[in-house]
């Protein structure tokens, strides 16, 4: 046996671990990942369904941590509410205690190179020859040979320690000192798994007793909250909240834990688990199902509240933008999503602002999937909500050049492009409302009946395309069909070409005077480039690419008609 402390195999032990846990994510993430995120946005509106799609998350992911910000991720894009977020997350620190399980079984209780050497071997031959999802299996498989293997290492570097220290000074530390420690190791090394496992090591080598153990046990349960914590720093309110909420049950159910740790390891021991190995992760794993036992009754309270205390005051106009990460490209497509309805929700507020007597807009359905209801009986200031529209569409911009380009398929790239081509028509609509504003504002008051009946048809003409926007999509639907828009772009083109030929007709009896004449013909025209673009803004929201392109063509040859 070994008479001195290996260092530097204990080191390279940690970490070829932690590569190791990088490619057992990756992989897991390829193979299950877009099963989970699915999961995890569909089916956790139930808070069981929420606790239990953490738990298995993280024990198919091996992480907590990638789960957190997973989760963070779909409650910045809108897609989980609050209580469902801090249900899966909080299910999460259960969820990784199965690493420890399989630490303690596999690494300790049979002869690891047994394992470590046929799992190295069979998935570094799947990596290097497989396709696709068999080398993503090769991957898995690798990275839990690995795992194992530094396990080896480390178990091997401290395995002659025990005669260089004086397990009475170790008795002589404080049990908050070993919990400081775990806490360290844990926020420094971003691994719960990897600290579980280091104390593994140090118990089986008689280094530590069982009750430091679980003292550091508590601590790197602490430790990794600081992962998701700084996953959120520069996130929306929402995310705040997650990581807050995940911060403050795990504070709880750490100093509980460590307050009642003795009673809990002699519950650990008298259920029979006598290994210490063993009544270690029990130990691990009994005080996380505790918290949720304390946490579950009171989640909803508990979501108000940090409703209540975290600000939702955000300088930027995006909802769902803020720190979606290209990584989760559902999640950064769901966001963009919002927000492209968003936007398109807002220039329909703007036109329906644009009159000195505000249209009416009708209850219910609106022309977008999100069934939003539009601001415009909320912000009667016209110039500031442009103002708005246009630094949201340039942080639809900005992320979707952001995000674009790690889309992990064609399909997701095409759709990112549809969703900013849908935000710059919306905005070409609102241009072009805005630029006959102060006309339309004139018209109130000048005198003459002729400016006046072409105010108030102007006035019917757009009052019927906001009646006609909210009539496209049938209750219930998910999209505006094709053909509906290309009869919508036609009754424009032809509404347009009527008020046309009256300003003609008009200016050939002499009814309108030099100086309106162009006034007219020049916000008839905006009014018609107003509606077209929005047309054309969902048809690029809801239409495949191909179908969207065909509208804009149909648009081209009716304009040539």
């Amino acid at each position: 046996m070994q008479s001195e402390f290996e260092y530097w195999e204990l080191l390279a032990g940690i970490a070829l671990f932690l590569f190791a846990m990088t490619q057992l994510e990756l992989a897991l993430k390829t193979l299950g990942g877009r099963s989970l995120a699915l999961y995890l946005r569909q089916k956790t509106s139930k808070l069981f369904n929420a606790v239990l799609g953490g738990v298995i998350a993280t024990a198919l992911l091996q992480s907590s941590s990638v789960v957190g910000l997973m989760v963070l991720a779909f409650t910045g894009a809108g897609l989980l509410v609050l209580p469902s977020a801090l249900g899966i997350v909080f299910g999460s620190n259960l969820g990784t205690t199965l690493t420890g399980w399989i630490v303690a079984t596999l690494g300790f209780k049979f002869e690891i190179f047994e394992l470590a050497m046929p799992l190295i071997a069979i998935g570094g031959t799947g990596v290097l020859f497989g396709r696709h999802r068999w080398s993503e299996g090769g991957r898995a498989v690798l990275g839990l040979g690995l795992l194992l293997l530094a396990l080896q290492f480390m178990k091997n570097s401290v395995a002659g320690l025990e005669q260089l220290i004086d397990i009475q000074d170790l008795a002589g530390l404080s049990a908050w000192q070993y919990l400081l420690f775990g806490v360290v190791v844990a926020a420094v090394i971003q691994s719960s798994s990897a600290t579980i496992m280091l104390t593994l090591t140090a118990l089986d080598a008689n280094i530590i007793s069982l009750e430091h153990a679980v003292a550091v046990a508590i601590g790197a349960d602490l430790g990794t909250t600081t992962t998701v914590l700084l996953g959120a720093v520069k996130g929306s309110a929402d995310k705040k909240r997650v990581a807050i909420g995940q911060v403050i049950f795990n504070v709880v159910v750490d100093t509980i834990a460590f307050m009642l740790r003795l009673p809990l390891l002699g519950l650990v021991l008298w259920l029979g688990v006598e290994d210490p190995l063993y009544a270690l992760v029990a130990f691990h794993s009994l005080f996380n199902l505790m918290g949720l036992f304390i946490f579950l009754p009171i989640v909803h309270p508990f979501a108000a509240f940090l409703e209540r205390k975290v600000s939702s005051e955000d300088a930027r106009e995006a909802r769902y933008l803020s720190d979606v990460g290209p990584a989760v490209t559902d999640a950064a497509l769901a966001a963009l999503q919002r927000e492209t309805a968003r936007l398109i929700d807002r220039v329909v507020g703007l036109t329906i602002n644009a009159f000195t007597d505000p249209l009416s807009r009708r209850d219910g359905q609106t022309p977008i999937r999100n069934e939003q209801k539009s601001v415009g009986n909320k912000i009667p200031d016209f110039d500031g909500l442009y103002r708005a529209s246009k630094t949201l569409e340039g942080e639809i911009i900005e992320f979707v050049y952001r995000v674009q380009g790690s889309a992990r398929d064609e399909a997701a790239s095409d759709k990112f492009g549809q969703y900013l081509d849908a935000a710059r028509w919306a905005m070409s609509s609102a241009k072009a409302i805005k630029d006959i504003h102060h006309n339309l504002l004139e018209f109130s008051g000048l005198s003459s009946s002729t400016a006046q009946g072409y105010h108030q048809r102007f006035r019917a003409e757009m009052q019927d395309f906001i009646d006609q926007l909210y009539s496209l999509r049938s209750i219930g639907a998910d999209i505006v069909e094709f053909e509906v828009l290309v009869a919508a772009v036609s009754r424009v083109y032809q509404k347009h070409g009527g008020v046309h030929e009256t300003i003609v007709g008009d200016v050939r009896n002499g009814k309108v005077s030099e100086v309106l004449v162009s006034t007219l013909l020049n916000v008839n025209r905006e009014l018609f480039n107003c509606q077209v673009g929005m047309l054309f803004a969902l048809g690029e929201y809801h239409l495949p690419r191909l179908q969207a392109k065909d509208l804009e063509q149909v648009t081209l040859e009716l304009k040539g008609n």
